[in-house]
């Protein structure tokens, strides 16, 4: 496989689009909700999403942990609930339904995770991929190999199973995930090194979402969105 130089792993959180969720599923003025924003926002980023609902005038947030109360406070924000410590839930509670994350809510997807393509290799049929051959090709294939694994918190149920889109193009996760990327069989299209592929993001823009990977996987996508780690940049829009 030929490679490429740099790495980008991405997920791209539209702030607006928080804003623009909570004032559509608000079921009291917004400065009587709290906002869930557990697990680091669910993966989406505390302070940036706190501030954003801030803005919004959300009038309080339910957090995971002590620690994530005071880091609210230290911002100047409005401080967080610890869950557990007082009443696990708000009467007007804003949940995952902010972010895009509740398929029975008419609202929005906020994230966009996006990996970079290191290699590409044309194969023939029949040929296994990653570890333990779990995938082979049906027939002659390109392969694209992206720089993202489970170090990043890609579930590895997700191997063989999560849509994404890779140009216009959109496969599957194809064999098992490793530790620091994937492999994507696109069949007869072309791709490049350094090319973008969209784990997940809009459907309006004919990209997968995060319910499209709930669906394939049996996992909450509050869960996938979650796990996402810390060598995964987050890039916000105001």
């Amino acid at each position: 496989m030929a490679g490429a130089t740099g790495v980008r792993r991405r997920a791209f959180v539209d702030l607006d689009v928080i804003r623009s969720n909570a004032a559509l599923v608000a079921t009291a003025t917004l400065p009587d909700c709290t906002a869930d924003l557990r697990a680091d926002a669910y993966g989406h980023g505390l302070v940036p999403v706190a501030r954003a609902l801030t803005d919004a005038g959300v009038g309080g947030f339910l957090v995971s942990r002590v620690e994530d109360a005071s880091a609210l406070a230290d911002e100047g924000i409005h401080v967080g609930v610890p869950a557990g410590r007082h009443a696990r839930a708000a009467e007007n509670l804003l949940s995952t339904e902010l972010l895009g994350l509740d398929p029975s809510r008419p609202t929005t997807a906020a994230l966009r995770l996006t990996g970079e393509i290191i290699a590409v290799k044309h194969v023939g049929a029949d040929r296994g991929v990653s570890y333990g051959y779990t995938y082979r090709t049906e027939r002659p294939s390109t392969l694209v190999l992206v720089a993202l694994g489970y170090a990043d918190g890609i579930l590895r149920v997700a191997s063989n199973k999560a849509p994404v889109l890779v140009g216009e193009t959109t496969g599957r996760i194809t064999g098992r995930i490793a530790m620091d990327q994937f492999v994507v069989d696109i069949g007869d299209a072309d791709a490049a090194p350094g090319d973008p592929v969209v784990l997940f993001g809009d459907p309006a823009r004919g990209e997968p979402s995060a319910n499209d990977w709930e669906a394939a996987l049996g996992v909450a996508a509050p869960a996938i969105t979650s796990r996402l780690g810390r060598r995964i940049e987050r890039v916000y829009t105001p």
